[in-house]
């Protein structure tokens, strides 16, 4: 058990060595080509390959995740009117500190919307009011309810009007 812990602590230990320092011997003469050693791994100059456990420490193993999007396309409405809440909160309710943006998505267009790690997309459609017709009286215009999209988890999302 002994041999085993010291040779993964040495595995370890081994995969942090910093890469070597240049070489700071003259180049050789013009037309003289130099082989390496039998047996040896060449690397170009100013490559480093880390060893076998290198990336258990790499900074990137710990760092934030990237930003999600949402695309956003209409496929079906002429010129739909579309209000976009980017929030970290629960519900959709624009509050102090969330990004609220208002725009016009034209028929078969696609609008991204860039969303902070940890946070989520609502967005909601404006309804116009409908012609009146004999038997009916016109629909009240509005908005239609507040669409979610769950980006904490950290993907990105294609949605459609």
């Amino acid at each position: 058990m002994r041999a085993l812990a010291a040779s993964i602590a040495l595995l370890a230990a081994a995969s942090c060595v910093a890469p070597p320092p240049a070489e700071t011997a003259a180049a050789p003469p013009a037309g003289v080509a130099v082989a390496p050693p039998p047996g040896s791994l060449i690397i170009p100059p100013g490559q480093f390959w880390p060893g076998p456990l290198a990336w258990l420490f790499h900074p990137w193993t710990f760092r934030t995740p990237p930003a999600t999007r949402l695309m956003l396309s209409n496929f079906a409405f002429d010129d739909a009117r579309v209000e976009a809440l980017v929030t970290p909160f629960a519900d959709c309710v624009p509050r102090e500190g969330t990004a609220m943006q208002g725009f016009v998505l034209p028929l078969n267009a696609t609008r991204v919307i860039e969303a902070a790690p940890g946070s989520d997309v609502c967005w909601r459609r404006a309804v116009p009011p409908a012609p009146a017709t004999t038997a009916k009286l016109p629909a009240a215009a509005g908005w239609t309810e507040w669409n979610r999209v769950y980006l904490s988890s950290g993907r990105s999302v294609d949605s459609q009007l």
